[in-house]
């Protein structure tokens, strides 16, 4: 199939169709899924070979399973890029709909937020439905382009919620390929997408917010919708509600009323209006927006009968009732709106204003009129109205609208889904759109004062008013009594009853036809109306008639007529001719005419009438100088008079005549130039500048068309530029500040309009006739405007402003008739005439306009103004007014957009004078702009685009030229810096990715050829330039480590078009750097060190791999750089552990594939130098990767939980690294770090002992704080002193909290030591000891509850490497038992899974890539409570020693052997695991690793004796405590009864059947002495009962007395059992059971039994279970961890034990590799002084971090065997090392195990084996060769095997021990022992202040021990400190 494969010609990009899943086929094959895009690369018989645009994976696929898409191919060939040919919408939501996808789910339905989530469904659903409609390509253009500006908005809006980058769009909307545009315009385009998603709602649909400065109509036009939505008023008949806007400080209504008629049931009359009763109040301009007392006035008018008559009265149903219907008043609601229109444009899509309002009454028809004024007063005129025992309101709707008409409908289409009426405003609206046509006449009716005629009451007055042509016609429908109403032809007014003086403010508006409005009147009739229905017939009495126009041909004036009255016979009203009164006056004036008192038409001048009027049309005027202007060939001399006054017309007026004014001004140019011309031409520049008004700005397009298609003035140019000249010549000679010279320049443009059209239509019609001579004229015009401009005369600064701003709007109409060569001559002679530094605002407003014209698009006009351009903006851009800068760099990012398009002709000699001219000078702007400034942006665009625009020429050219090298030193140096902060610094916002990585890439390039310039100018000999090299790499490093540029962080989508647009740039930089760099000489490569390393680490970081190939050798290069010139590499080496910290734990750098190449490829340049491998360069290369390691594991933590177990251990991790290469400013730092998450974690004691290490640093004094000891929470120390104290304070504090007083004493000494001694605070001093006083009594009075030890193994692949497999000793908080701690675990890895079972896991769970947790509680091993032998010591001291400061755990097993048959108790062993941790607890760690383990097996036989000696160890101390406290009796009595039931039921017989027969004794004649033993302490314990039945004799209740009996009874049969006569004998003989007789019976107090000579036995302690000593050097100060041995050993023998092997000296730091042999460890360098001698404060801490002591010295206390003290001196030369020893050391603290006892382990979390290698020495073995080598001398005498043959001689000091009862108390029992006495604490002498103090490590090491000789008749127990409690029992 190979052989035939042929590249594709058509068939270039695809769509699967279906899936293809090629199972079992080569990988050849290529896997499809639906909808996959493919690109087609060669073909051959139905198979397609090509790749995935989505994976980007190769491969061959069948043909029929693809779809064919029109393609565009670009570079053909093996780097072809293939883009579909289809909408750029579709293609783009193709992309972003699948990645919108992964993303939507992952970032909102992963993260819980569901509302967000469905929105953004519902956005993609729409845009799928968008595509749709695209596709389909069905709907209108316009449509289309709304549908896609909808989409843009949406796709933008989701981008931003995804986290993805702003699409730059044209303003179209539509996407732009970054590459085609310049960084000036890209820049424009992301400010424009980013102000696009501001304005979007919560789907992403655009609020049009910022239209209103693009559109004008939005800012000028506005509207009241209106709408209805119920009448509650029960009217009784018909009624109209009449809603208008009313001005109530202008007492008048401004805008045509709305009537809605509604039945007698209180519904609307046309049913097509119910749920619609709506009106748009429309024309509002911006000044009705700012009325003060606007409100919306409701009047309802009943339309019935005169009087209102009941349905159920009897006279409605009257036969002679009157079928006239009577407007009448009847009510008046008002809505205060002034709040409304003064809303915020912003605040435009609100929602409708909703208000409920009353309809209230009056009290007087004649008030009606007035009804709205009275509420709003609130005068009391008015009542509120009833309706079925309710107010009667009327609920509304508004809401404020703005734009156009059209507009407005578009954008709320819900509110006009059904034709919304429409009231206009009263006039003309702010903005006058050429085609709105109108010709309205509004009548207001305002009074009337009428006679009575002779009536006995008033009148009730009707005016009927209609229309009448002058033949008498009364004209039909040119009534319009309101909005939404039919037309009338009579409108009737509201009748108020018995009125002769009504008041009616009634607006009536007329719609006459404009043909019939010049020979029209409006007639006025007024009728009497009877209440009676028989007099209900009309009787007219008064007419009054107004003519629509005046006699000199203008229409109705505005404003208020008082009209003449006039009476006609009654017959006559219905047929009354116009002719009868048209000639007679109808308005009154100051002259009243002679007026006839008789006749058919009478005047009466005791009756008057008042109207208004108002008249809104488009085709009449009511100027006179217009109509005479239009006229003026009918009235020639009025014509200057009517140019004159043409200049004081209103521009409503001029606008309505536009052009027919222009047509008779022209007109009059042409016949009567020579007088009228200059008034001509001032009335031109009076028209031309109103239209330039907002209002009239519209007319704008009027007046191009009707220069376009009307003007005729072929004669006119000539005319206007000799008025033009004249004008500039006059303001040139004449310099005065003259505004009609203004105006002319302001009328600029369109004067030129008329000029080259004038000439054109002149050449037209003559040929061409004259084109010579009208250049030369004009010439001379621009000749004459150039000396205008060069005048230097404040007074023309106004003319020369106007013209410099409007001289730009004549450069299209010019090149009409001028070669653009020829005029941009002309340009740059105009702008060289303005002198320098004047007008700059406006010159350079006109270069900018200039720019932006078709004329420099020009390549010859370009050559000739780029000149001029350069210079001009330069020296603005250099200058120091800072106002000018934006407009320069608009006016330079236009040219540089302009040449970095295609289509304009060669640029290369326009870029070199961009070069040449602005690139220094924009550099250096830039360089001075803030970063924060709103201008910056756009300079920094400029910046990058001229650098974007040059070419290699230009480069090379550019950095050749410079003058000098201090020149091109500032430019580079200038260059890089900018630079270096574009990268560093977010130029833009993050995503602007596009804007971006334009930048990237012209930075890349341009440092190419800046790097050359570099190399070439300033490498070589005394030219080399250090600073600006550093400068250099800093940006080139900068460059490379910048997020923008990361592509393993970007969607595949943003990957794989970056690396297609760009390729990776990071590779390019780099290689260049490393190319550059090893160009230097070595002597020029040790001038950066070691600042360099820093950099360079940043750099080798970047996740590429090629980069970290080529950047991590330069670290040997460094490396020998310095071995070179110094001989050692040390500063290197030191700024590689700080950089690397700080990039990888701070920075979030660095991976396990970067460790897995810094070791192979340092090394190995290392192995290749003899001499740094000497120099220790291997060690070095390997601990800086175990440092990578343990940040990363830091690292990879940082984002979990702040109280994290691995968040903490990593730190600590890190901690001890630092310790060990003595970087003090990284271990304070990590210090605060892991004090920071005790503390959150509520861990305080943790935390202070986290401190605590900080201060062993410090001193106690006068020193100033180091940089890298400044801590932000103590920045008021000023002093280590300050500092030291501060923190003192604070561990205090801490170790209060987590109720470790006895370690906070000490300190508080130390303290109080400094203040008695030192500073002479008295006051401080008496805080402190008031302090130490708070703490002692804490100790004794406060209840504290002991902490529990828990052995945990994590197990598993799943658990980070300084976790996996190993195992520790956790400390639990007070009173965290085994459920609450497994919780604690299992919520910091809530993955792990809990293991049930307690022995060692098999191979499987360590390798398993889960987690498994195993879990067993321990009990700690006290080392230091033999001190308090013989002393009666409180359980709350006792109980702190025997739990704190432990480094031994000890865990018990038990273990079943041998056959059922031989009972229980004779098959259960117990194994038994003590383990040695690598600190002591409490420490800086709420655990500790364990470093060492010891497992040895106990028989059963041991086991019984253990139980034994504990269960009396119990009762002894149970009675003591009773004695002690009688309330304490009952736990007393409890004891008593089981031992003394059991016994008596067979539970010390087990014992016998089991041991103590012969049998047994044959079998195992080594369990011989084992057996007495168990037998002698039957007796003692047979004693200890006896000595508790008399305690509980002597107070026991008599309610007990039975009680007590029945233990008698039991006690009586267990003592002839066990208890030999003889002694028997003795206690017998007193008749009673009393300590004294006990003793003389051979016990001691304590139930001890004794030899025959009274001395205490000591056969029995062979019998205890020893457990290795306890060696304080196992530890390190502080919790410090240290490794664990090389091999963990096992014993046989628990009378074998390791201790540390050294020279006794605690090493401050702790080593990272383990001694050997004997369990000792390894001793490293610490922050030691010279000498070998320790820091003073070092001791300190390790003293107060290892022995806990009680704060007071004694005078002689016991000698301790620690070689942790306050002697500092080094004993490994006078002390030989430790060896393992045989000695006599305390039981462990552990639970006897008992048969059938319960298991002391969780049931979920069974306490394993930690050492599933190896197992115990059975007993019956040897012990190995070593270990019967150091063995001491009689131990083989007494021929015993096993695990516990110990001689009693062998024991060291009595011991005190402890147990605790069930109720929680503790007891304590004694035994004798020699006591040593110890030196007194040492003293150390102070040089600075020259005097002798007490160490703070010595306070720390001697504990407070009484030294009290014992009794040599002390209690019987030498067993260790044991704590008991309830619960574990």
């Amino acid at each position: 199939m190979a052989d035939h494969w042929r590249p594709t010609t058509q068939a270039k990009l695809g769509v699967a169709i279906y899936n293809y899943d090629p199972v079992g086929k080569p990988p050849e094959f290529l896997r499809l899924d639906l909808g996959d895009t493919v690109q087609i690369q060669e073909e051959c018989a139905g198979w397609y070979r090509g790749f995935s645009l989505k994976t980007r994976q190769k491969g061959i696929f069948p043909a029929s399973f693809i779809h064919l898409k029109q393609a565009l191919v670009k570079n053909n060939g093996p780097t072809e890029v293939v883009e579909g040919v289809q909408d750029p919408l579709v293609q783009e939501l193709t992309q972003l709909l699948p990645e919108w996808g992964e993303l939507w789910q992952k970032r909102y339905f992963m993260e819980d937020r569901y509302g967000m989530f469905v929105t953004i469904r519902k956005v993609i659903l729409e845009l799928i439905d968008i595509r749709s409609q695209v596709l389909a390509s069905t709907l209108p253009l316009d449509d289309m382009k709304k549908l896609k500006s909808r989409a843009s908005g949406k796709i933008d809006w989701g981008n931003k919620h995804m986290g993805l980058d702003l699409v730059p769009r044209n303003e179209d909307g539509q996407s732009v390929d970054e590459k085609d545009v310049s960084m000036v315009a890209l820049h424009k385009m992301h400010l424009r997408s980013t102000q696009r998603q501001i304005d979007t709602n919560e789907r992403g649909t655009v609020i049009r917010r910022g239209r209103f400065s693009a559109n004008r109509l939005s800012e000028l036009l506005h509207h009241v919708y209106f709408n209805m939505a119920a009448f509650i008023c029960n009217v009784g008949e018909e009624s109209e509600i009449q809603v208008a806007l009313f001005d109530h400080r202008e007492g008048r209504y401004f805008s045509e009323r709305f009537i809605e008629r509604i039945n007698r049931h209180g519904m609307p009359s046309n049913l097509s209006h119910l749920n619609n009763t709506c009106c748009l109040f429309t024309d509002l301009g911006n000044n009705d927006l700012k009325r003060e007392e606007a409100y919306l006035v409701c009047k309802i008018i009943r339309v019935g009968r005169m009087t209102y008559v009941p349905p159920s009265s009897s006279s409605s149903t009257s036969s002679g009732a009157s079928k006239e219907e009577f407007r009448r008043p009847y009510g008046c609601a008002v809505l205060n709106i002034s709040q409304l229109l003064s809303v915020s444009r912003e605040a435009e899509g609100q929602e409708p204003k909703e208000c409920q309002l009353d309809i209230y009454g009056f009290e007087s028809e004649a008030d009606f009129a007035e009804l709205h004024v009275n509420i709003i007063k609130k005068n009391g005129k008015y009542k509120a109205l009833q309706t079925d025992r309710m107010s009667a309101k009327v609920h509304v709707a508004v809401r404020l609208l703005h734009g156009s008409m059209a507009q407005v409908r578009e954008e709320n289409p819900l509110l006009f889904r059904s034709p919304v009426p429409t009231a206009r405003k009263l006039g003309f609206p702010d903005v006058i759109m050429p085609g709105d046509i109108r010709n309205d006449l509004y009548i207001t009716l305002v009074s009337g004062d009428f006679q009575r005629d002779g009536k006995k009451s008033h009148k009730n007055v009707e005016v009927d008013v209609c229309v009448v042509s002058e033949n008498g016609r009364v004209l039909e429908d040119a009534i319009v009594s309101g909005v939404a109403s039919d037309k009338t032809t009579t409108y009737k007014g509201v009748v108020l009853y018995h009125q002769n003086t009504p008041v009616w403010e009634d607006v009536i508006k007329f719609d006459i036809p404009f043909d019939q409005f010049y020979t029209s009147h409006l007639r006025f009739t007024f009728y009497h109306q009877s209440k009676e229905a028989s007099k209900a017939l009309r009787h007219g009495f008064t007419l009054a008639y107004v003519p629509l126009m005046q006699d000199d041909g203008t229409t109705l004036r505005d404003g208020t007529h008082n009209l003449f009255m006039y009476k006609c016979e009654a017959s006559l009203h219905r047929n009354l001719e116009p002719s009868s009164y048209a000639r007679l006056p109808w308005q009154q004036t100051d002259n009243l005419p002679q007026l006839p008192a008789k006749g058919v038409i009478s005047y009466t001048g005791r009756e008057s009438f008042q109207i208004r009027t108002l008249v809104c049309s488009t085709k009449l005027t009511q100027n006179v100088d217009l109509l005479g202007l239009l006229k003026w060939r009918q009235q020639p001399d009025r014509l200057e008079d009517s140019l004159r006054g043409l200049m004081r017309v209103s521009g409503e007026e001029i606008v309505k005549f536009l052009q027919d004014t222009f047509d008779a001004l022209f007109a009059i140019l042409d016949e009567d130039a020579e007088r009228s011309g200059r008034l001509v031409f001032q009335c031109l520049v009076f028209i031309i500048r109103l239209l330039g008004d907002r209002k009239f700005e519209h007319f704008r397009s009027v007046l191009d068309a009707y220069i376009q298609t009307h003007f005729s003035g072929a004669m006119a140019h000539q005319k206007l530029i000799e008025q033009l000249k004249c004008c500039f010549d006059s303001a040139r000679t004449q310099p005065t500040t003259d505004s009609n010279n203004v105006r002319v320049m302001q009328a600029l443009q369109y004067i030129f309009k008329f000029i080259i059209k004038s000439r054109l239509l002149f050449g037209r019609a003559t040929r061409g006739k004259g084109a010579q001579e009208f250049k030369e004229s004009l010439c001379e015009l621009f000749d004459s405007f150039n000396s205008l401009m060069g005048v230097k005369d404040d007074g023309l600064l106004a003319i020369q402003a106007a013209g410099l701003q409007h001289f730009s709007a004549i450069i299209q109409e010019v090149l009409k008739i001028m070669e653009p060569d020829e005029f941009a001559v002309i340009i740059k002679q105009f702008i060289d005439s303005v002198p320098k530094n004047r007008l700059v605002k406006f010159k350079l407003l006109c270069l900018g306009h200039i720019v932006n014209n078709d004329i420099f698009r020009h390549e010859e006009c370009r050559h000739i103004l780029m000149p001029m351009l350069g210079l001009q903006l330069a020296s603005h851009i250099k200058g120091q007014v800072d106002d000018q800068l934006p407009k320069c760099f608009e006016i330079l990012g236009e040219i540089l957009t302009l040449l970095h398009r295609r289509d304009v002709g060669k640029s290369f000699e326009n870029i070199t004078e961009i070069v040449n001219q602005l690139l220094i000078a924009v550099l250096n702007r830039v360089a001075a702009i803030e970063r924060n400034a709103s201008l910056w942006g756009h300079a920094v665009a400029c910046y990058i685009s001229i650098l974007n625009l040059m070419t290699d020429k230009h480069f090379h050219d550019f950095l050749r030229n410079f003058p000098s090298k201090h020149l091109l030193v500032e430019f580079l140096k200038g260059s890089f810096e900018a630079f270096y902060g574009l990268v560093t610094s977010g130029s833009f916002p993050p995503d602007w990715s596009a804007m971006i990585t334009r930048l990237n890439h012209t930075i890349m390039t341009s440092m190419k050829f800046f790097s050359e310039s570099l190399q070439t100018q300033f490498q070589r000999g005394q030219n080399f330039n250090e600073p600006l090299w550093k400068l250099y790499f800093d940006v080139c490093i900068a460059f490379v480590t910048q997020p923008a540029l990361q592509l393993e962080t970007f969607t595949a989508s943003k990957r794989n078009k970056q690396m297609a647009m760009y390729g990776d740039m990071r590779l390019t930089i780099s290689s260049r750097v490393m190319s550059v760099w090893n160009s230097l000489v070595m002597e020029q490569k040790q001038l950066f060190l070691p600042w360099i390393v820093g950099p360079f680490m940043d750099l080798s970081l970047v996740r590429e791999i090629e980069i970290r190939r080529v950047t991590i050798p330069v670290f040997y290069d460094l490396m020998l750089c310095e071995f070179l010139q110094t001989g050692d590499y040390r500063q290197v080496a030191a700024e590689c552990i700080d950089k690397l910290d700080v990039h990888v734990s701070g920075a979030g750098k660095g991976d396990n594939e970067y460790m897995d190449l810094l070791y192979p490829l340092l090394s190995g340049l290392c192995e290749q130098n003899r001499e740094l491998v000497q120099a220790g360069a291997l060690e070095f290369v390997e601990n800086l990767t175990q440092l990578l390691g343990r940040l990363l594991d830091f690292r990879n933590l940082q984002d979990g939980d702040d109280y994290s177990i691995s968040r903490m251990q990593t730190i600590f991790n890190l901690l001890q690294y630092y310790q060990e290469t003595e970087r003090e400013e990284m271990v304070i730092r990590y210090i605060y770090k892991l004090s920071s998450l005790h503390l959150q974690a509520n861990n305080y004691s943790e935390a202070a002992f986290s401190l605590l290490l900080h201060t062993s640093i410090l001193k106690w004094e006068d020193l100033p704080v180091s940089a890298h000891g400044e801590i932000p929470s103590y920045r008021s120390a000023r002093s280590e002193y300050e500092l030291k104290e501060l923190i003192f304070k604070d561990i205090i504090e801490y170790f209060d909290k987590g109720m470790l007083w006895e370690c906070a004493i000490p300190l508080c000494k130390e303290l109080a030591l400094q203040c008695e001694s030192i500073t002479y605070d008295y006051e401080q001093l008496s805080e402190i000891h008031k302090k130490i006083s708070k703490l002692y009594h804490d100790i004794m009075h406060t209840v504290r509850g002991n902490a529990e030890y828990y052995r945990v193994g994590f197990y598993g692949a799943g658990f980070p490497p300084f976790l996996r497999n190993k195992q520790f000793i956790f400390r639990g908080k007070q009173y965290e038992r085994l459920g609450e701690f497994n919780h604690f675990l299992l919520s910091h890895f809530p993955r792990a899974q809990p293991l049930n079972f307690n022995t060692p896991p098999g191979e499987e769970y360590l390798t398993i890539e889960g987690m498994h947790i195993q879990v067993a509680k321990v009990e700690p091993i006290a080392d230091d409570v033999e001190r308090f032998a013989g002393m009666n010591i409180a359980s709350s001291i006792l109980d702190y020693y025997t739990t704190n400061n432990i480094s031994h755990f000890v865990l018990n097993r038990p273990v079943r052997r041998g056959p059922k048959s031989a009972g229980e108790f004779a098959t259960m062993w117990v194994e038994r695991t003590v383990y040695i941790t690598a600190s002591r607890l409490p420490g800086m760690l709420r655990w500790c690793e364990i470093v060492d383990e010891k497992r040895i097996e106990i028989s059963p036989i041991e086991n019984a004796m253990e139980t034994m000696v504990n269960k009396n160890k119990e009762l002894r101390m149970l009675r003591l405590r009773a004695e002690k406290n009688p309330a304490q009796l009952n736990p007393l009595s409890m004891a008593l009864n089981g031992v003394l039931d059991a016994a008596v039921q067979g539970g010390l017989a087990n014992y016998e059947t089991s041991f103590f027969t012969e049998e047994y004794s044959r079998e195992h004649p080594e369990h011989i002495p084992i057996i007495e033993e168990i037998k002698e302490l039957i007796k003692e314990q047979v004693v200890i009962l006896g000595e508790g039945l008399d305690v509980h004799a002597r107070l026991a209740p008599e309610a007990l007395g039975q009680f007590h009996k029945r233990m008698e009874q039991c006690y009586e049969e267990m003592r002839s059992k066990y208890l030999p006569q003889a002694e028997r004998r003795s206690l017998s003989g007193g008749g009673s059971r009393t300590p004294e007789r006990a003793r003389s019976a051979g016990m001691t107090t304590a139930g001890t039994p004794t030899t025959a000579s009274g001395s205490p036995n000591t056969r029995r302690s062979m019998f205890y279970t020893p457990v290795p000593a306890v060696s304080p050097t196992a530890s390190t100060p502080g919790g410090l961890i240290s490794p664990m041995s090389a091999s963990r050993q096992r014993t046989s023998s628990v009378l074998s034990t390791f201790t540390p092997q050294g020279d006794g000296e605690r090493s401050f730091r702790t080593g990272l590799r383990g001694g050997s042999g004997g369990g000792g460890f390894k001793k490293t360098q610490s922050l030691y002084h010279s000498g070998g001698q320790p820091h003073p404060a070092a001791a300190a801490a390790a003293a107060s971090m290892s022995d806990r002591a009680l704060p007071t010295p004694p005078v002689n206390p016991p000698k301790r065997t620690s070689s942790i003290s306050g002697d500092s001196r080094d004993r490994s030369s006078s002390e030989p090392p430790l060896t393992p020893t045989t000695v006599s050391v305390p039981v462990p603290t552990f639970l006897p195990v008992a048969p059938n006892s319960a298991s002391e382990y969780s049931p979920r979390m069974p306490n394993p084996n930690p050492n599933p290698s190896g197992s115990a020495y059975h007993p019956s073995q040897k012990p190995p060769p070593q270990q019967q080598q150091q063995q001491q001398p009689g131990l083989a005498d007494r021929k015993m095997s096993g695990p516990h043959n110990i001689p009693r001689s062998t024991a060291a000091a009595a011991t005190i021990v402890s147990s605790v009862d069930r109720d929680g108390y503790t007891c304590l029992d004694y035994a004798d022992g020699d006591e040593d006495a110890a030196p007194s604490p040492p003293t150390r002498r102070d040089s600075q202040r020259n005097m002798t103090v007490s160490s703070s490590a010595d306070a720390l090491a001697a504990p407070p021990v009484p030294t009290k000789k014992r009794s040599a008749s002390s209690l019987r127990g030498d067993q260790p400190a044991s704590t008991y409690r309830r619960s574990d029992l």
